[in-house]
């Protein structure tokens, strides 16, 4: 800032037009009388680096000190002057003595919030508790919270003026007096608290709240003792994978099991517990973590959370030591402890289980070896809850150990199925074995081959209705659209945010991890139509390693596919040549092909045709058609002529051929010198057919 720039009477001019205003007034307007009524210097006029006069920053900045200390209020662009304010112009009628005195409340202020914050972190849970007790047309006093949480009244109305808290306008002072500006939350400060309170039904003698009214703290205690006692229903086990083998170079797991517990490196941490809301957790670790890089707060966010808010007695513990697993309970809260080196400052109790007779790391099953592959620290192994059952099984033999839930597995083909797609039931079995082997399947074919209904009708076969999804690729198509990606949506204000939402891809595997016992597929029509690298992304790696682990881009999560997940992909060769697709995307998936001139689609339309009782030339002229075709890939499946109208109506054969199949061709001589319709039309292909006998 430039000097010779007169904060105190900018600030004292800007206290005085409020006080003069006797009203609420938009901050561009006071600072609008301000230059009217001060004479600026030329160092205040001129432009400082955001562009704007050197005065104007400094009025705007020294004016939210004012507001600190209490003696104005600045809110959604408008600005006042509180009875506090009023007061000070006149105890300070020097505008260096005013600046000086703001200035000194700001940091006195910002001292004691800070250490206020910092030594309730832990206790605020209490406080926003008993506040959800003082209804409305009572009040409670800061001595009262102080009382719960063994602390002084003033840091408790220093820590409410920093924190907001739901009711804490119902917070006085002990006699029942309103508290002072500097000790009003910004929500509540410029208002008329004793007006709310009035007619929230808090009776009122001169500035003193009825004292029978009071909730005082013996009142708050009893109503948290019934409120813990009432909530009895114990929360869901969850699983837990701690390393301590290697933090910050030093193996902490042998005192983790000498001396019953597990820790977290927490040495930048206030003391906290486990009823804080992850949105203050969120601000602590920003704050106090700002030194590290983005994606290490997040990391460390994910860890002190799950070890403080998700973690409770009871849950399975589990850590690992040069190739063996400990297995454990969590058996109590957390705490912190001044560790020498900081590396285990955040502790919780543990029982270890098999401290003598580690387990081997290759007798893990199930879905433990997959998610234990993670390097992070500490990992959630709710979802392999069955596999630790039996893994503890002999460690806790009171304990009732779970059958496995049975594996998924495809139907197998029926001779019904069989007969209903006039398929040959060896080939549909086999069909379904490559499935199962594989569980990413290509079904390739000129078009009218019916690769699409194949896949539609043998995946219903296969498993349940629900666990079926058809999806088609285009160009367009993208990873956002299939896997996860963030969308736009209209929040309640009318404001304009993005939200993240899972694909159809994500969808179903989610589903299918869920219900491991039935088996879900996909269905990829046209998967060559779009950019496979771009959708997949680094899904592209699980199709071919299932039981590997990824981090996904979007979410930042760890994913697998699950192992009852299957794809089966259809692609036109007419549309895009198999031999085009990449070595990645052929070791990635079977492939199935489909030609009218082979099993199965070979003698489909005559087996159809039987079938429906219907009599056709359509098989013999087909299969001219196809003979005449260079191109293997751009033969004419049977599909086109599986309807009963192309056969029941005399025109019937002839408008199918005109406006489906003569189209085709036509666009695959495109830059050919070539008749279409006399090369491949009906009468030439009847001319061209030998006489029958």
């Amino acid at each position: 800032m430039s000097e010779g720039v007169r904060y105190g009477l900018l600030v004292r001019s800007c206290l005085e037009v409020l006080r003069d205003a006797g009203e609420r007034m938009h901050g561009r307007d006071v600072l609008a009388e301000v230059a009217k009524r001060v004479d600026l210097t030329e160092a205040e006029r001129k432009p400082y680096k955001s562009g704007a006069a050197a005065w104007n920053v400094a009025a705007r900045f020294h004016t939210g000190d004012a507001a600190t200390a209490g003696w104005m209020v600045k809110r959604d662009g408008l600005w006042w002057i509180t009875d506090a304010g009023r007061q000070a112009l006149e105890t300070y009628p020097d505008p260096d003595a005013l600046h000086a005195e703001i200035g000194r409340r700001y940091r006195e202020i910002f001292r004691n919030r800070k250490q206020a914050r910092k030594k309730y972190e832990s206790k605020l849970h209490t406080i926003a508790a008993a506040l959800a007790f003082v209804p409305a047309g009572s009040w409670t006093a800061y001595d009262d919270l102080a009382d719960l949480v063994d602390g002084s009244p003033d840091e408790i109305a220093h820590l409410l003026a920093e924190t907001y808290v739901e009711n804490s306008h119902r917070v006085l002072q002990a006699d029942g007096q309103v508290p002072s500006a500097m000790h009003q939350h910004v929500k509540h400060r410029g208002g008329d608290l004793r007006s709310q309170l009035v007619e929230e039904g808090v009776e009122f003698e001169d500035r003193y709240a009825n004292r029978e009214q009071r909730i005082t703290a013996e009142l708050l205690g009893e109503r948290l003792t019934e409120a813990d006692s009432a909530s009895t229903e114990p929360a869901a086990r969850r699983a837990w994978l701690v390393r301590g083998s290697n933090v910050d170079g030093i193996d902490l797991v042998p005192e983790w099991l000498a001396q019953g517990w597990v820790s977290l490196a927490a040495s930048q941490l206030p003391e906290l517990d486990d009823e804080i809301e992850q949105q203050r957790l969120q601000q602590i670790v920003e704050e106090e973590y700002r030194h590290k890089s983005y994606s290490v707060r997040e990391k460390l966010l994910g860890y002190f959370g799950a070890f403080l808010r998700k973690m409770r007695p009871g849950d399975y513990l589990l850590t690992m030591h040069r190739g063996e697993v400990y297995l454990g309970h969590v058996d109590g809260a957390a705490y912190f402890v001044e560790s020498p080196d900081r590396r285990s400052n955040l502790r919780r109790p543990t029982r270890w289980l098999n401290v003598g007779a580690p387990r081997d790391l290759t007798d893990l099953t199930g879905p433990l070896p997959t998610l234990t592959q993670s390097q992070d620290d500490l990992i959630d192994l709710t979802d392999a809850l069955d596999a630790l059952d039996r893994f503890y099984a002999d460690l806790v033999p009171e304990q009732a150990v779970p059958a496995p839930a049975p594996e998924a597995q495809l139907a197998e083909v029926t001779d019904a199925a069989a007969a209903d797609l006039l398929t040959d039931l060896g080939w549909l079995s086999e069909l379904r074995e490559l499935l199962a082997e594989r569980r990413q399947v290509i079904l390739h074919g000129p078009p009218g081959t019916g690769k699409t209904y194949l896949a539609q009708k043998l995946a219903a076969r296969l498993t349940e209705p629900h666990a079926v999804k058809l999806i088609q690729f285009h160009p367009s198509y993208t990873y956002e659209d299939f896997f996860e990606g963030f969308r736009p949506e209209s929040g309640d204000d009318g404001t304009l945010r993005f939200k993240l939402t899972s694909g159809p891809l994500r969808q179903l595997a989610d589903d299918a991890r869920e219900h491991p016992s039935t088996a879900y597929i996909l269905i990829v029509d046209e998967i060559n139509r779009g950019n496979l690298a771009k959708i997949f992304g680094e899904l592209y790696f699980l199709l071919e390693y299932r039981d590997q682990r990824i981090r996904l881009q979007y979410s930042a999560e760890d994913f697998t596919l699950p192992p009852n997940l299957y794809l089966i992909g259809t692609m036109n060769t007419a549309d895009r040549s198999i031999a085009l697709v990449d070595a990645a995307m052929r070791r990635r998936f079977a492939f199935v092909e489909l030609h009218p001139a082979k099993p199965p689609v070979g003698g489909l339309l005559r087996r159809w045709l039987d079938r429906e009782g219907l009599v056709s030339d359509a098989p013999v002229l087909l299969d001219a058609l196809n003979a005449r075709l260079a191109d293997a890939d751009y033969a004419i499946g049977p599909s086109y002529l599986m309807r009963e109208s192309v056969h029941a109506k005399p025109d019937g054969l002839d408008r199918v051929w005109r406006h489906d199949i003569l189209p085709l061709l036509v666009e695959h001589h495109y830059a050919d010198d070539v008749d279409v319709a006399q090369r491949y039309g009906l009468d030439a292909l009847r001319q061209s057919l030998p006489e029958a006998p």
